[in-house]
C-alpha cells in the first residue's frame, strides 16, 4: 500500500527514495528547513492567531537535529491582522505568469505584492540553502494541494499551489503541508530511527474529504 501511495503522489512532496537520499543529519549538520511562519507558531495569521498547532511539524522542529528559518510572506508584506485573500482565475503558478490575480475579499488587488513576498521566500530558502519548505496548505501563498478558488465565503477549492509555494516548486524544492501526514512521519523517522511511523498515515491528496470533493467537482 505505501508503495502505491507513493507511486501516485504529487512530484512538489518529497519521495521516499528523496528522504533516504538525504545526508544524516545530526546537530552540527542539520536538516534546514523553510517554514511558514504560522506553522512554525508564530502568531502571524491574517486573524492575528497561528491558526493552532500541529503535532507532527512540533515534533520535527524539536529535533536538535533540525534549524528552523520561519517566514510568513504574506505578514511581511501585508503586515498582521489583515484581510483575506485569495487567488482568482487560476493557482500561484498562474499568478507568476500574469493569467491570474491575488485578490482581497474587498477587491484589493495585491497581485504585485504577493509576487515580491514570494521572491523574499525564494531568498530565504535560497540564503538558508534549505532542504525542504513546510508551509501551510489551503494558503494563497503557502498552499500547496489545496488552495480556495476565488472568494473564500464561497467555500470553492482547486488542487494547486499558492503564489510563494508555485515559486518554490518552479526552482527545484520538495515542498510538503501541515496536513502531509504519511510524508511527514517518514522526515521524522529519518531524523530520529527510532520513531515508529504510523502505518494509516495518509498525505492530503490521499485523504477522503480531498478524494471525493475533487471527484464531485471534475
Amino acid at each position: 500500500m505505501a508503495s502505491d501511495r507513493a507511486a501516485i503522489s504529487p512530484q512538489h512532496l518529497p519521495s521516499i527514495a528523496d528522504i533516504e537520499a538525504w545526508p544524516e543529519f545530526t546537530a552540527e549538520s542539520p536538516m534546514r528547513i523553510l517554514v511558514s511562519g504560522c506553522v512554525a507558531g508564530l502568531l502571524c495569521g491574517y486573524d492575528g492567531t497561528s491558526y493552532g498547532e500541529y503535532e507532527l511539524p512540533r515534533r520535527i522542529f524539536a529535533r536538535p537535529n533540525v534549524c528552523v528559518t520561519s517566514f510568513c510572506p504574506e505578514d511581511s508584506q501585508f503586515g498582521t491582522p489583515r484581510e483575506l485573500c485569495n487567488i482568482h482565475g487560476g493557482t500561484g503558478f498562474d499568478v507568476l505568469d500574469g493569467r491570474a490575480r491575488v485578490l482581497t475579499e474587498s477587491g484589493s488587488d495585491w497581485t504585485d505584492r504577493m509576487i515580491r513576498a514570494a521572491n523574499e521566500m525564494l531568498l530565504r530558502a535560497r540564503q538558508n540553502s534549505v532542504h525542504l519548505a513546510l508551509l501551510m496548505d489551503i494558503s494563497a501563498a503557502c498552499g500547496s494541494q489545496v488552495i480556495y478558488d476565488g472568494v473564500r465565503a464561497n467555500q470553492k477549492y482547486q488542487r494547486g499551489a499558492g503564489v510563494c509555494a508555485a515559486l518554490l516548486m518552479r526552482n527545484g524544492y520538495k515542498v510538503v503541508s501541515q496536513r502531509d501526514d504519511r510524508t511527514l512521519h517518514t522526515i521524522l523517522r529519518k531524523l530520529d530511527h527510532q520513531h515508529a511511523i504510523d502505518s494509516a498515515a495518509v498525505d492530503h491528496h490521499e485523504r477522503e474529504w480531498y478524494r471525493t470533493y475533487f471527484a464531485e467537482t471534475t
